[in-house]
């Protein structure tokens, strides 16, 4: 296990080398300029104003001394200056960043829970009203695109029936905490003021749930078949030809063992939520990693489209290697190589 650790540790590097170098090679290949966005559209005549931008930014050397330059400040842990906000990146990333965890984090415990549930529901009641119900529920959430889900939602919940809020982490008018993790539930928790928790969590639900939809529909789908599965296994007949009832049989032996494979999907979920809440951001209007990427990409912000590739793959990765340790622990028969 501990060489196994030691040696995904050791290619992080390179991994995140070589996800660097594509992010950077294909943003400086795209048919567009970022000129325009640095010096305006009036002055793009301006000869002069248009070299001395290109001095500023490096723009005026060549893709490998360019290259070279961002590396070099790369290994200094300098992710450069954002073209648009004109701030570090690595501060604009930092502001941002839990935001998007917040809201990952319970599309994830949403998207895990809810899997597990509708998947023990269908499995202990195959080929029932409640099996199809459960089923065509998860199929749903899998198959609607997320900018259509989360545009009628937030026009039936919020714009016709009023029962949940609309865009944005907090009601108009109501300041945010103090920051001390960045996650304004946490942070209300901490300073101890409930109502702004309470605010909080209602601008969670619908985005959260929009997001954690899809897995929802994996998750519990995965769930269904290794149940049912594992209800026809022999150590099943076994301990129900003990005496033991349906329902502990159900929870202590069947359910245990299907949840190996969900903690692969749990893992990886985490990652693709993540780096593809992009859409969801955009629509609820959460300040996050996300919106920030569309705004870079808008703009051709070279140093922020790297940057938050970077922190994306890194996740991601660190993500990876959670869950093949987790998975090893959970189940012994696996030998990590």
């Amino acid at each position: 296990m501990l060489r196994f650790i030691l040696k995904r540790i050791a290619i992080l590097p390179l991994l995140l080398l070589g996800i660097v170098t594509i992010a950077f090679v294909i943003s400086r290949l795209l048919p567009a300029n970022p000129i325009a966005s640095l010096v305006g559209e009036r002055n793009l005549n301006n000869p002069e104003i248009v070299a001395a931008a290109k001095a500023r930014w490096g723009l005026d050397q060549d893709l490998f001394t360019q290259y070279l330059n961002y590396l070099g400040h790369l290994f200094q842990g300098d992710l450069g200056t954002s073209f648009s906000t004109k701030s570090s990146v690595t501060s604009d990333l930092l502001s941002r960043l839990p935001a998007t965890m917040e809201l990952t984090i319970v599309a994830l415990l949403i998207g895990t829970l809810g899997g597990i549930a509708l998947g023990v529901i269908s499995a202990s009641r195959k080929d029932r009203f409640a099996d199809h119900l459960s089923r065509f529920f998860s199929l749903l959430g899998s198959s609607l695109p997320v900018f259509w889900t989360g545009l009628v939602f937030l026009f039936v919940f919020y714009a016709q029936l009023g029962v949940l809020p609309g865009p944005g982490r907090l009601s108009a008018r109501i300041e945010p905490p103090a920051n001390v993790t960045g996650f304004y539930t946490v942070d209300s928790l901490l300073a101890g003021n409930i109502p702004l928790f309470l605010d909080a969590v209602s601008h969670l639900i619908l985005p959260a749930f929009i997001l954690g939809w899809g897995l929802v529909g994996t998750i519990s789908r995965l769930v269904r078949a290794s149940m049912l599965d594992e209800m026809h296994a022999d150590y099943v007949r076994t301990v129900r030809a003990k005496g033991l009832s349906d329902g502990f049989v159900m929870r202590h032996h069947v359910l245990r063992n299907s949840l190996t494979p969900v903690v692969t999907i749990v893992g990886f979920a985490f990652g693709a939520l993540l780096t593809g809440a992009v859409l969801v951001e955009q629509i609820f209007s959460w300040n996050g990693i996300g919106s920030y990427a569309v705004g870079a990409t808008r703009t051709l912000d070279y140093p922020a489209i790297n940057g938050v590739t970077l922190v994306g793959g890194a996740i991601f990765l660190l993500a990876s290697l959670a869950t093949d340790i987790v998975y090893a622990v959970v189940d012994p028969r696996v030998r990590l190589a």
